[in-house]
């Protein structure tokens, strides 16, 4: 989830990259909206980001910080 360094900033959307995808997946869509809204609820619930509206988000102080600790 990029923010450029700026929490204020909502999004309406940010891409979920799976590591292994079984073969179920591409036959019933629903299984990955259901694995990308529980990492929301996760995410949600870890303080990392906001749920402004069901349609926009917003990464708070405290994922920002994870994200710089992450990747430095």
């Amino acid at each position: 989830m990029m923010a450029n360094g700026n929490v204020n900033n909502n999004i309406k959307a940010f891409d979920v990259f799976f590591e292994n995808v079984s073969p179920t997946a591409y036959e019933r869509p629903s299984y990955g909206y259901q694995a990308t809204n529980e990492i929301v609820q996760d995410l949600i619930q870890k303080g990392f980001i906001e749920r402004n509206t069901l349609e926009y988000i917003r990464l708070t102080q405290k994922g920002l910080d994870k994200c710089k600790e992450d990747c430095h």
